[in-house]
């Protein structure tokens, strides 16, 4: 195989995804004797934890194939106080009492499905070509068009209470691409007539990649050649699979399109089991769009 490797990361606490793609860089880079291309997929914010998926040299090119695959998280919101970046680490703009539980629990079906939501003014989002946050620190005013996003599920899986006043919920939410969680927690907890912030968020699962199959940045740091990830083990479970024989490799890699009874609009193509192009289908022509050899 190929140095086309994919790589898990349960990003720790604290750290920027740049800070984690920056450290796997330098450890590989060492280990293997060899300068390494590596980018990461999904951001995470600094406070947030979980799966970062990180491609080594070409398989960067196959985030644009996961960027759309649901995610899953597992977060927390605060109730009792609402922050201008909409989760714990920013500065709190208003308080409100406490709801009842079943204030909470009432509300929570309105979110499932297809839902608008605003994305944070505190967040990478692009505005005229310059990052959100950026123009949200300097003080600029913009708005930010709402969108829509899907909420396929939306679970309570703990809570505390003081008597009946609510504290905080823990939430699983599986989601499309594009959702913000801080707004989805602000959001719910506005529909119940409170403030609320998120306070914690992890991330479990992203493109079918999930946390059991990540690994620590201190036992990366240990054996950085032991947590490879074979793209094809992920792409095969978001699309078809097509192995080429010899003479199709061959067209294929020259740019010529060859003739497949799927009906499928983009499939992963292997040789010898090794993954090396995503082709498009073209009226039943299938021609690479993105080249891993």
């Amino acid at each position: 195989m190929s140095n086309n490797y994919l790589i898990a990361i349960n990003k720790p606490q604290n750290w920027t995804s740049s800070d984690v793609v920056i450290k796997v860089r330098n450890l590989l880079s060492k280990a293997l004797g060899e300068k390494v291309k590596i980018g990461h997929m999904g951001t995470l914010d600094p406070m947030a934890t979980g799966v970062l998926l990180l491609g080594i040299n070409k398989a960067t090119r196959l985030f644009d194939y996961m960027l759309s695959k649901d995610k899953r998280y597992i977060g927390t919101l605060t109730f009792g106080t609402s922050t201008d970046t909409l989760d714990a680490t920013g500065k709190v703009v208003e308080t409100s009492s406490l709801p009842t539980l079943d204030s909470i629990k009432k509300v929570l079906p309105n979110f499932k499905g297809e839902i608008s939501q605003i994305p944070p003014k505190y967040s990478a989002l692009k505005i005229n070509g310059q990052k959100a946050y950026d123009l949200a620190r300097k003080g600029t005013k913009f708005e930010i068009a709402p969108r829509k996003v899907k909420i396929y599920n939306l679970e309570l899986v703990d809570y505390s209470t003081n008597k009946d006043a609510l504290d905080w919920v823990k939430l699983d939410v599986k989601c499309s691409s594009g959702t913000y969680i801080r707004t989805l927690f602000t959001d719910i907890a506005q529909s119940a007539n409170v403030c609320g912030n998120m306070s914690m968020l992890n991330r479990i699962e992203l493109a079918n990649v999930k946390l059991e199959n990540s690994t620590s940045i201190e036992k990366f740091e240990q054996n950085p050649l032991d947590y490879f990830i074979n793209p094809l083990d992920v792409i095969k479970n978001l699309m078809n699979v097509y192995e080429l024989n010899d003479s199709e490799f061959y067209d294929v890699q020259r740019g010529v399109g060859i003739k497949l009874d799927f009906n499928q609009e983009i499939l992963a193509m292997t040789y010898n089991n090794e993954l090396k192009f995503i082709a498009k289908n073209i009226d039943g022509i299938y021609k690479s769009q993105t080249n891993l050899e």
